[in-house]
């Protein structure tokens, strides 16, 4: 399963990069108007006067104000995980911020976003935590983020009318980020009692579905700072400031591209919601199955968002590349230092998500 569905994001992402790149005239092919190498390849939406426009036009000084702001926003975030993963146990800051880099470089290169997975490993064994809370906590700062992009998606909506299939999705996010908010606080206010319960029906066994209760147990742990009223609170402000981060990237970026001094009349005006709006669709983007690094999906998402306000498909095309590579190389960058500074190679990360499979996690 796990080899069909690595197939399947690979084969969506080769995809929709050829889509982006042609212009494909199926219609033509079918009718025998065109044949097979002109009806997919004649028609490239970008052209070399495309680059040399965009090379003409680009502010490089607010391309890197762009990768500044991306990298400040790793900091807030790494001290948010830090203020979730406290709820278990303490932690060092430095260790969060380089394994949660590290983790955003492994899913770049991994399938199924691994990198996730085991920067959670990374952060129980070298914190002497459970790595099965350490897991959950990321599980949880996801829910966050699931629950900041609603918040954002509400408001971007109030001003900027999304077609009816995004603004079915968006409420379709939202009433999941609900549901699965109910019950992690339901189950974060039921840990002592679970315990109690397992202590009480165990009697000292350690047969293999004791092992499997315990483990569950660990899993709970994760959720303890939906317990807490002051870490929710800090936890809900900087969502929000990550989420308005983003959004002025996207926005700077635009205006590196020059979207926003009117020559595009639909992008002249309400600068840092329609930058908003292209932030929802490219976030709605990485939530559909693609190759490592959201390759093709990614690309696909930003050219459809700006054909709303009539920016031409070349010139949509190098924006969609210079968004991902600001993202992709600066997060990949970050993930090496991780690496570096955790005295890691990426053999040594493998081998940890190995033996935390087969060891016992530090109780």
């Amino acid at each position: 399963m796990k080899h069909l569905k690595t197939i399947l994001g690979i084969a969506i992402s080769a995809i929709l990069v050829y889509v982006v790149l042609f212009n494909p005239h199926l219609g033509s092919l079918l009718r025998g108007e065109m044949g097979l190498g002109a009806a997919l390849f004649s028609d490239p939406r970008i052209h070399l006067e495309d680059l040399e426009t965009a090379a003409d036009i680009l502010n490089y000084w607010l391309a890197g104000l762009a990768v500044l702001i991306l990298i400040a926003s790793l900091f807030l975030r790494a001290w948010r995980w830090k203020l979730i993963i406290e709820q278990v146990g303490p932690t060092d800051f430095w260790t969060v911020f380089h394994a949660m880099n590290a983790g955003y470089l492994l899913n770049n290169v991994l399938p199924f976003r691994a990198g996730e997975l085991l920067r959670g490993i990374i952060v129980g064994r070298r914190s002497d935590l459970p790595a099965a809370a350490t897991i959950t906590s990321v599980v949880v700062e996801r829910i966050f983020d699931m629950a900041g992009l609603a918040v954002a998606f509400g408001v971007v909506l109030a001003f900027f009318p999304f077609p009816g299939w995004i603004r079915g999705a968006g409420g379709i996010i939202a009433l999941a980020i609900v549901v699965m908010l109910i019950v992690g606080i339901i189950l974060s206010h039921q840990q002592e009692r679970l315990k109690a319960w397992h202590e009480r029906i165990s009697g000292g066994n350690r047969g293999f579905v004791i092992k499997l209760r315990e483990k569950v147990l660990e899993l709970l742990e994760g959720l303890s700072v939906l317990k807490s009223r002051s870490a929710m609170i800090h936890i809900a402000w900087s969502t929000l400031v990550l989420w308005a981060a983003y959004i002025f990237i996207m926005q700077v970026v635009m205006t590196a591209f020059g979207f926003t001094d009117g020559t595009y009349p639909l992008l002249a005006d309400m600068h840092f919601i329609k930058a908003g709006a292209m932030t929802m669709i490219t976030a709605l983007g990485f939530a559909i199955p693609s190759a490592p690094g959201g390759v093709g999906t990614y690309h696909a998402s930003v050219l459809l968002g700006l054909s709303w306000f009539d920016v031409p498909e070349g010139m949509g095309v190098i924006f969609a590349a210079v968004m991902h590579a600001v993202n992709y190389i600066t997060l990949s960058l970050a993930g090496v230092l991780g690496l570096w500074r955790l005295k890691l190679s990426f053999r040594d990360v493998i081998q940890t998500s190995k033996e935390a499979a087969e060891e016992p996690d530090p109780a």
